[in-house]
């Protein structure tokens, strides 16, 4: 299987106040603005931020309405408190960068005053993407991130997925939301547009070409088909992860079926009014400063215990709702 999209998850690191239009003092960007977008660029087109980042907003905000408020009337807050622009309304701010030596300068400023350990670098750099931990902007490589000469990858998906993760934590004023959330929810973003997911947070073809053994014909979360289809069938088999696997997955150990069952639980989070209604609650919970747990996600949805979670959940991905 040919995989080509990274993400790497927003790092949990505190940063000095720097004003919307001033992330990266002495670079001159050619600049275009959206009703909720500045979008940046360097030595590549506008795309495709140009054509997708409304699309995104589109989708996010049907599920997290009071973002609309955060932007227009420019209450958009940092994790600490600090407004992200001085006049309203706000915007959230791309940077497309064209090849890996401006990306690779970008990671260096952000990793000297957000104090990024080496691995960190490094695995941005493989990435070729990343969001600011103060969720004010995201950085995107559009040629090969560990070569200097430019180029124009389809980074489409990661796009996508990066973007709608971001506004959520922007919503939440947090950078500690659980890693199922945030994944989950990009992937949502991702598969509202697309019908299928492309993202991957690990190298998943040396994941099969390592375990090729114990994996089916049929049973590959691919990019070429839908989640939705091959997750039916997984949990019909009775091949499934719990909600304990998927609120304790890890980027470095997540496997494909994890992160199959991290897009399938936010899927069914917000699968209609009532229940977007309870995600609200719950990203409300971490706008309060609440950390959001397991044990906060039964309380929210109002579940006594996994099993009675899992009861529901289960049956609801095994039915044609969960398309």
């Amino acid at each position: 299987m040919n995989v080509s999209h990274l993400c790497l998850a927003g790092a949990l690191f505190a940063s000095p106040l720097f004003a919307q239009d001033s992330h990266f003092d002495g670079w001159k960007w050619k600049e275009k603005d959206t009703d909720h977008f500045f979008i940046r660029v360097e030595g590549t087109s506008y795309d495709p931020a140009s054509r997708y980042a409304e699309k995104v907003w589109d989708v996010v905000v049907e599920v997290l309405p009071g973002l609309e408020k955060d932007f227009s009337d420019n209450l958009f807050r940092t994790p600490d408190g600090a407004k992200g622009a001085d006049e309203a309304p706000y915007r959230h701010c791309i940077y497309l960068v064209g090849d890996g030596a401006e990306f690779n300068e970008l990671v260096q400023i952000d990793a000297g005053r957000n104090g990024w350990d080496d691995n960190t670098v490094r695995l941005t750099k493989r990435t070729g993407n990343y969001s600011d931990p103060r969720n004010r902007y995201g950085v995107f490589c559009k040629g090969d991130p560990n070569q200097s000469a430019g180029g124009d990858r389809d980074i489409t998906p990661v796009f996508v997925h990066s973007t709608g993760s971001t506004l959520l934590r922007a919503r939440s004023t947090s950078n500690k939301l659980p890693f199922w959330m945030t994944a989950g929810f990009g992937y949502y973003v991702e598969h509202q547009l697309f019908e299928l997911c492309r993202v991957y947070y690990l190298d998943f073809e040396a994941y099969y070409e390592q375990q090729n053994a114990e994996i089916q014909q049929g049973e590959t979360l691919g990019p070429n088909e839908s989640w939705a289809k091959v997750l039916r069938k997984l949990c019909k088999d009775g091949k499934r992860e719990s909600l304990d696997d998927v609120c304790t997955a890890q980027i470095l150990t997540l496997s494909p079926n994890e992160s199959g069952y991290i897009f399938a639980l936010t899927c069914f989070l917000v699968r209609d009014d009532a229940a977007r209604g309870k995600y609200q609650e719950l990203v409300k919970k971490a706008r309060d400063g609440t950390t959001i747990t397991k044990a906060v996600l039964l309380e929210t949805y109002g579940y006594a215990n996994d099993a009675a979670l899992e009861a529901e959940w289960y049956e609801w991905l095994e039915s044609r709702d969960f398309k």
